[in-house]
């Protein structure tokens, strides 16, 4: 019998417990918290059930999609950036730049100088000039017909002087080998008195040429394919007082092919203008009023050059300007 005031003994018999209701607590909504963050905080708690996370899909898939979309753009865009540097920027669509009239000239290359010669730009040269003078001058531009001069042998430049004859032809046999292995075809040797008889006042300046020891001649003649015909002359001379002195009183002359010229101090470029004469004829043609005639002296040390410019339709300022700056940086 069990001592009902016994402390281990049950109050009540015992049997199976009975099963107990999950208690639920409920937690009043905090008024000071976001009903946006209180969503989150209750997917942050959803999301990690096991019904959630067997019902998420794998990214494996769709991060592959995204990097084949991203390697396709890049690859297009830089096939794109490759196509439009291949053509020239004038042929592309929109871009087009319309001919202002220069030409188009082979590489240019300085003559080789005779061993121990300084270049014209030395001081101790004394502005003279020691290379081939036929390789001073300007090559004719691509697609150009250029016209042969009558006078190929060099013993046609020979000066007044013996003296002066000896120093050109030394000049000529120092050079003649290299000559051939550089450059554009060589020019042909000239006499100094041929430059007199472009001008109306041939005794005049035959006079001037045997006074100041004009001591070689080249020259080259061009018609460009917009028709404008070019000719240049090289002269050189003793020094540079002798070739100054020649230029004075030749610049003021009357070209036979270039009628009623007209001095100019239009800025063609300012490394230039301060050794250049300019000149143009009155008569103009063309859309643009170009004048049918430009002439251009240029004062280089002992060489004195001329270029003279003539079309019917109108000699263009960019081709002038061009083939003055062009033949100045071979003689400078």
């Amino acid at each position: 019998m069990t001592d009902p005031t016994d402390p281990m003994a049950p109050a009540h018999p015992t049997g199976p417990a009975e099963p107990t209701a999950p208690t639920v607590v409920t937690v009043a909504a905090d008024p000071t918290v976001p009903a946006d963050l209180t969503d989150l905080l209750e997917m942050a708690e959803t999301a990690d059930s096991p019904a959630v996370a067997k019902a998420r899909k794998p990214r494996g898939p769709a991060v592959l999609r995204w990097s084949a979309a991203v390697l396709v753009l890049l690859l297009s865009g830089a096939a794109t950036g490759w196509a439009v540097t291949v053509p020239e920027r004038t042929k592309l669509p929109g871009l087009e730049t319309p001919n202002d009239g220069r030409y188009a000239f082979p590489q240019l290359t300085l003559p080789p100088l005779p061993s121990g010669k300084p270049k014209p730009s030395d001081p101790a040269s004394g502005q003279r000039h020691y290379a081939d003078l036929r390789q001073l001058l300007l090559p004719a531009p691509k697609g150009a017909t250029v016209l042969q001069a009558a006078s190929p042998s060099p013993s046609a430049s020979a000066a007044p002087s013996a003296s002066a004859s000896v120093s050109a032809s030394a000049s000529v046999s120092a050079t003649a080998s290299a000559a051939t292995r550089v450059g554009p075809a060589l020019a042909d040797w000239v006499p100094c008195t041929d430059y007199a008889v472009a001008d109306k006042n041939t005794e005049t300046l035959k006079i001037l040429l045997t006074e100041n020891a004009c001591r070689a001649a080249t020259k080259r003649v061009w018609t460009a394919a917009d028709g404008t015909r070019t000719e240049i002359w090289l002269l050189h001379f003793g020094s540079e007082d002798e070739a100054a002195a020649f230029n004075s009183k030749a610049r003021d002359g009357d070209l036979r092919a270039v009628p009623g010229l007209t001095s100019a101090n239009a800025t063609i470029d300012t490394s230039i203008d301060a050794k250049s004469i300019v000149a143009f004829t009155s008569g103009t043609a063309g859309g643009k009023a170009e004048p049918v005639g430009r002439v251009a002296y240029l004062d280089e040390g002992d060489i004195e050059a001329e270029i003279v410019m003539t079309n019917p339709k109108g000699v263009p300022l960019q081709a002038f300007r061009q083939v003055m700056v062009l033949q100045d940086e071979l003689l400078s």
